[in-house]
């Protein structure tokens, strides 16, 4: 009995699953989340990178870099970090600069030794040595130097040739006679003693003087001939040893030469306003460069975790 018992209940099984409702296959079950799953949101600021490894990349990431780079070849950064607007602007400028500057420069050397090849032909230290004792004759001045100097050109014919005049003053003398000398104007005034001594022949300083003072203006070569056209003559001789306060009595020659003088100054200063743009033009590319790196270094990057290897990620650019 138990044997067919056994064998009845071997054939219900089947059926009785058969029987039972069907389920899903599948099945869904709760996420085991650990501490590590979640984790607060993350924020990192960094720098908009490209390039690391590049030269060009680290001219555009590194401000002091760009600033240098700028600063000796203005408008070179900008071109690394794509202005070129502002790349052509500070070249144009920088190029243009050069060219005036030298420019200017080589025009005033140019007149500058064409004025004192000029003077040294037409100034001469005999006469004005010369002028300076009979000056003191005709206002009976008294000076204790100036019998040396009469002493020395006495006899003397100017040659207005360098080589030759120059080698018959001694200027320790001249100089020592110019320090007692004083001021007589035609306004019947006396005024304080010489302002100047003459400074060394071929100085830059002794060009500009005998150009710009009065008191050496009886040194030009047609001073003489000049009085002799103003009727300073006869009774009216002397008056070519006074000194008018408004340069009346300064010859052509010697307003000429101021003339000349100014005009070449004239050019050596814009030359140096070229030269002063150079630097404002370095200056500024390099100030520009710095100030551009810094700002694309100036943008933030915010990344927020919310479950590992997936990010949300915003950046902020100024």
């Amino acid at each position: 009995m138990k044997k067919i018992f056994m064998i009845i209940v071997l054939f219900m099984l089947p059926a009785l699953a058969l029987s039972q409702p069907m389920e899903s296959e599948i099945s869904v079950e709760p996420p085991n989340f650990t501490k590590f799953d979640l984790i607060e949101p993350s924020y990192s600021i960094s720098s908009y990178n490209s390039e690391n490894f590049s030269l060009i990349s680290s001219f555009r990431e590194k401000p002091a870099l760009a600033f240098l780079s700028s600063a000796v070849l203005p408008g070179s950064a900008q071109a690394m970090n794509g202005n070129w607007i502002r790349t052509g602007l500070f070249a144009a400028v920088e190029a243009t600069a050069i060219i005036l500057a030298v420019d200017y420069q080589n025009r005033a050397e140019r007149q500058e030794r064409n004025y004192e090849r000029n003077a040294d032909q037409n100034w001469s230290v005999v006469q004005y040595a010369q002028w300076l004792t009979e000056y003191h004759l005709a206002h009976n001045l008294s000076n204790p130097y100036i019998s040396d100097l009469r002493d020395e050109v006495a006899g003397l014919t100017p040659t207005f040739d360098t080589d030759i005049d120059w080698n018959a003053v001694d200027i320790s003398v001249l100089r020592n006679a110019e320090r007692n000398t004083r001021y007589i104007t035609t306004d019947d005034q006396s005024a304080n003693n010489f302002s100047h001594t003459l400074p060394a022949y071929g100085s830059q300083q002794y060009y500009e003087l005998i150009a710009k003072y009065y008191q050496y203006q009886a040194g030009w070569r047609d001073y003489h001939d000049f009085h002799d056209q103003l009727g300073h003559t006869g009774n009216d001789f002397l008056q070519r040893y006074f000194f008018d306060r408004n340069g009346a009595y300064a010859s052509p020659l010697f307003w000429q030469f101021a003339e000349d003088a100014d005009r070449f100054n004239s050019l050596y200063r814009t030359g140096r306003t070229f030269q002063m743009l150079l630097i404002v033009n370095h200056v500024a590319s390099a100030f520009d460069a710095l100030f551009t790196v810094q700002l694309k270094q100036n943008r933030i990057e915010a990344t927020s975790s919310i479950v590992p290897g997936r990010q949300l990620s915003m950046t902020v650019r100024f």
